[in-house]
């Protein structure tokens, strides 16, 4: 706090020491005449008293008439001639206009006594010897007080910024829960917040990281070990006919393990900010019938009904290849569990796109609508190819259509199955 104190002090006592300054030449510059002016008013009536007390009376008189008036008068007094002072052209022609002329600040005047070549001086006072003294002590009695109200304007900003110091140490030494809490009247409230944010976001994102770590490692044990189980199996087959059903469920397994790499780095991509969204205006039915198109098969194999109810917009704004892997995920989702039909719309509502799919499955109970979109999170405990996942596809829908600026929700479809409505926002 000391050298934050002393600091602002110093430079504060200086600027202001040089402002002083500043003005005071400044106005002095620009009211000189106005100055000039306001003292000749106020010692012309001293100097008309002495110049006609001296106008009858030669160079000797005057003199003796100069030293007898002194005295009485408070003011150096003395009779000089023209060539002694070294009068400028202007300082003449004020002369020539029986215009005393001033001098030294304001502290020396001239005046003309008759037609003569003879001229009375006026010289104020000297200022006490002592002046030098009174503007340090002066001075020094404007920095004391300029001290005090600088440090009691200091003390808690000093405070509020060791807050700021003292969270940000504990946040760099792994206390993710660090926080600051300033009053409403701190003018660092802002940056206190913005760092707030910043750690909970931070917190946020290295708690995603583990989960993610740990689930990844969980969800991998289960195709390695199936291929581990798969190979020692092949390894003891005697007959090479056999061989092919096994080669099949191998190769089966590394297509899950491939297809979980692939949607854990889409997903791992989206959580951590690294893709930038570039959306595109789309032709919103060919986009749609291409998506469709890609999981077709999957519903023919699976006897489930596919189809295309309502696509209102002839163009639709997005990022092509991220939304229709979203939309892929929610359909092979519902051709998963549909009993016999799934049916996609794409309409737009006021200032959003909505995706709806419905299908007609044994639909997701409330307690588990919003785990389901989770990752790694499945309200089906079975771990078959068939209705088993990864749990990972609704969880890459949500970060999909979060960075979009929408989100997903899931209610009841008309038939009692799952409703999935996917928004995202419009922009122009």
């Amino acid at each position: 706090m000391l050298r934050l104190f002393f600091g602002l002090f110093l430079v504060l006592a200086i600027g202001l020491v040089a402002a002083l300054e500043v003005v005071d030449r400044t106005f002095t510059a620009v009211l000189d005449d106005t100055l000039k002016t306001y003292n000749r008013e106020a010692v012309r009536g001293p100097a008309y008293s002495l110049v006609e007390q001296l106008r009858e009376l030669d160079g000797p008189g005057r003199q003796a008439q100069l030293e007898k008036l002194r005295p009485h008068y408070g003011l150096r007094l003395q009779l000089v001639e023209p060539a002694e002072l070294a009068l400028s052209d202007t300082e003449r022609a004020e002369l020539a206009d029986n215009l005393m002329v001033v001098r030294d600040q304001y502290t020396q005047f001239i005046s003309r006594i008759d037609d003569g070549e003879q001229l009375l001086s006026i010289q104020l006072p000297e200022e006490p010897s002592r002046t030098t003294i009174y503007m340090i002590l002066a001075y020094s009695m404007l920095g004391v007080l300029l001290g005090i109200v600088l440090f009691f304007w200091v003390r808690p900003h000093w405070r509020d910024l060791e807050k700021l110091r003292l969270a940000a140490e504990r946040f760099g030494d792994n206390d993710l829960t660090a926080r600051i809490q300033l009053s409403k009247r701190s003018n660092i409230r802002d940056l206190a917040e913005h760092f707030n944010q910043m750690a909970a976001r931070i917190e946020g994102l290295i708690a995603n990281q583990r989960e993610l770590t740990n689930a990844v490692s969980h969800e991998l044990r289960t195709p390695i070990a199936r291929l581990s189980f798969e190979l020692d199996q092949l390894r003891q087959q005697v007959d090479p006919s056999a061989n092919k059903a096994l080669i099949a469920d191998m190769y089966a397994d590394l297509g899950e393990l491939e297809e979980m790499v692939s949607e854990l780095l889409t997903y791992a991509s989206l959580e951590r900010g690294a893709t930038v969204i570039s959306r595109e205006n789309i032709q919103a039915n060919n986009w749609l019938d291409s998506v469709v198109g890609s999981v077709a098969l999957e519903a023919e194999a699976a006897g489930v009904q596919l189809l295309i109810v309502e696509c209102q917009l002839t163009q639709v704004r997005l990022e092509p290849r991220f939304m229709a892997r979203a939309v892929i995920n929610l359909l092979r989702n519902a051709i998963r569990y549909a009993e016999r039909r799934v049916e996609v719309s794409l309409v737009r509502n006021g200032d959003h796109y909505e995706v709806r799919v419905n299908d007609d499955g044994p639909g997701v109970p409330v307690d588990g609508r919003e785990k389901i979109f989770e990752p790694f999170s499945r309200l089906d405990a079975s771990r078959d190819r068939r209705t088993g996942g990864f749990g990972l596809g609704l969880a890459l829908v949500r970060r999909v259509s979060q960075s979009h600026g929408g989100q997903v929700q899931v209610t009841d479809s008309p038939w009692g199955g799952a409703s999935f409505r996917m928004t995202w926002a419009h922009l122009d």
